[in-house]
């Protein structure tokens, strides 16, 4: 049987994603970030190098737990 503390604290252990963000200008150009694992996927803008402007960067895919 399993105890129900000490499987709380693993889930505690991993509550956050490491996840890579994927540029929407279509360059390729992708960073990792991390986030909740509560939290719906991710939207962000920022500075993509390669056309020199800030654009939307979408979640591509779940790297791993931290």
């Amino acid at each position: 049987m399993i105890c129900r503390a000490a499987l709380t604290v693993c889930f505690a252990c991993f509550r956050t994603l490491l996840v890579q963000m994927m540029s929407a200008a279509g360059t390729g150009y992708c960073f990792n970030t991390k986030r909740n694992r509560l939290r719906e996927k991710l939207v962000l803008r920022k500075h993509d190098p390669k056309v020199n402007k800030h654009v939307l960067f979408f979640e591509k895919k779940k790297i791993r737990s931290i």
